[in-house]
């Protein structure tokens, strides 16, 4: 009877251990989760967005007539005085080419200009000699109205001839000097580049407008230019400002005065605040494709120093993050950790190694963090990206790193 009982008590012995091994090896696995703390802290609501610097007043230097432009002799960085810099020096252009028979009818207009002007000529001649003529004439009449054999009413004639014929000379001489200058006009005509210095009429000394430097040369190399053509531009590169382009539902959340931080400019960050939202938005397409309503908002610098002004420079790309609303003590919630259930948030909290999930309300969110209003008291435990197969009440492991 021994030896029965004792293989009873070996084969339950045993079956005991192969069910303790069952249960487990089959039991469930705790579920591996990133955990956060519910804390007190401060929190910043901003947008962010591309933006570029620019100097504030920009002068576009133009030419004010058409001429020929010497080569300018500033450079782009080079220091200008109000009133005092040579930006450029402008010259009258050339003649242009004549072709063949422009060549020509110019050339018959000269020999006609100079025939005009020995008609004219030969016209004082004739006049002169009605001048003459009436003056002995006078000298004549007067003699016999003397000894009364001509009335005065002949020396009267003989004194309107003499002035007739002296306004006629005075009208040849003038048709002469006008035929002179027709000959001038028509000789011009004739001059070519070839025969042109262009040096020889009025030159144009263009001098800065303001103080500051020069920041682009539109046009650095000699030639001639239409009136109007911009030649260089100037600026102040210690007067800048920023100028990004926010969507438009984006812009109406901010206004003047706002706090900016100004990043990804290369150097620390630097502060400043919104001037200006500007009043007219424009329609922008975005790298996609995508048709977008955009805002310009202008930004000032509030304690940058000439050094990292100087760094910056015109046209130079930054970030600048514009503080909409902070608090310094605020309850938060990493956003990671929250999901939607229904219209409601809610979070996975860790209790006792056990996910429970509860409903939370928050409010203001970046992100990173959101406002806790109602659910979780501070230094709570939450689970991060919970994943879909966790479920309530299900056994959790808090990952260690």
């Amino acid at each position: 009877m021994a030896a029965p009982r004792a293989r009873t008590i070996m084969f339950g012995a045993m079956g005991a251990l192969v069910l303790a091994f069952l249960i487990f090896a089959f039991r469930p696995e705790p579920l591996h989760v990133d955990a956060g703390k519910i804390e007190r802290g401060p929190i910043q609501i901003s947008i962010t967005d591309d933006g570029r610097t620019r100097v504030k007043e920009l002068y576009v230097v133009s030419a004010p007539i058409a001429g020929r432009v010497l080569r300018l002799d500033p450079e782009v960085g080079d220091r200008v005085v109000a009133g005092e810099t040579l930006l450029a020096t402008m010259v009258p252009s050339g003649p242009a080419f004549l072709d063949e028979r422009r060549q020509k009818e110019a050339e018959a207009a000269v020999e006609a200009a100079r025939a005009a002007l020995e008609l004219a000529q030969a016209s004082v001649a004739k006049a002169e000699a009605e001048v003459d003529y009436a003056r002995a004439e006078i000298k004549r009449t007067e003699s016999l109205v003397a000894s009364n054999t001509a009335s005065p009413a002949a020396l009267d004639r003989a004194q309107l001839a003499f002035r007739t014929a002296a306004a006629q000379l005075d009208t040849a001489k003038s048709s002469v000097r006008m035929r002179r200058a027709d000959v001038a006009v028509a000789e011009a005509a004739l001059i070519g580049p070839d025969r042109a210095n262009g040096t020889s009429g009025g030159v144009v000394q263009i001098r800065a407008p303001i103080s500051g430097a020069v920041l682009t040369l539109n046009h650095e190399s000699e030639g001639v230019v239409a009136v109007g053509t911009p030649l260089l531009e100037l600026g102040d590169p210690q007067d800048i400002e920023i100028v990004a382009d926010f969507l438009s539902h984006q812009a109406v959340k901010v206004m003047p005065g706002a706090r900016v931080m100004v990043e990804g400019w290369g150097g620390e960050p630097l502060s400043g605040h919104v001037r200006l939202v500007e009043p007219k938005g424009f329609t922008k397409f975005s790298a996609l494709g995508i048709e977008e309503q955009r805002v310009n908002i202008i930004i000032d610098f509030d304690d940058a120093s000439r050094e990292q002004l100087q760094q910056l420079g015109h046209g130079f790309r930054v970030e600048p993050r514009i503080i909409l609303w902070e608090g310094q003590d605020v309850l938060q919630v990493p956003t990671s950790a929250l999901f939607r259930k229904g219209e409601n948030w809610a979070v996975f909290r860790i209790v006792d190694e056990t996910a429970l999930l509860t409903e939370v309300q928050v409010g203001r969110m970046n992100d990173r963090v959101a406002e806790l209003v109602e659910g979780l008291n501070e230094g709570a435990s939450v689970i991060l990206h919970p994943s879909d197969v966790l479920e309530d009440g299900m056994t959790v492991r808090i990952r260690v790193e």
